[in-house]
């Protein structure tokens, strides 16, 4: 029988993965203490399936500006974003329910990429071919 892994909160699942997160009650992704790796959050219900494998939105403009400490976050995500792009890696866990909890044990692998103004992430079989 297969073991169901516990659910973690956000916030514990990033400490789980070894990220401390400057925005503990809104932070999205963080940077990995002890490699530098970016490890995204990421909502189950996003995740899109295409011809490659699996992709996920990670950031987009903003419509309008909100409240401060969730435009920090979205900043931080932007630059988080972008020093994946530049590393060609980076690590991520999706988010369940109500988009607050999740499994971190569960881990995937991601290619960021950049398309247009927007970056999402990307990974599965048709991922590691490129």
């Amino acid at each position: 029988m297969a073991q169901v892994l516990p659910m973690l909160t956000r916030a514990r699942a990033f400490y789980s993965c070894g990220v401390l997160l400057n925005l503990p009650a809104h932070s999205r992704s963080g940077v990995r203490n002890d490699d530098g790796i970016v490890v995204f959050a990421m909502p189950a219900a996003a995740v899109r399936m295409d011809e490659g494998g699996w992709l996920c939105p990670l950031w987009r403009p903003a419509g309008r500006a909100g409240e401060e400490a969730l435009d920090r976050a979205s900043d931080e995500v932007l630059e988080h974003c972008r020093l994946a792009v530049r590393h060609g890696l980076a690590e991520g866990f999706l988010l369940y329910g109500d988009a607050s909890l999740a499994r971190a044990s569960e881990l995937l692998a991601l290619r960021v990429v950049r398309a247009g103004a927007e970056y999402w992430a990307k990974w599965g079989a048709g991922e590691r071919l490129r």
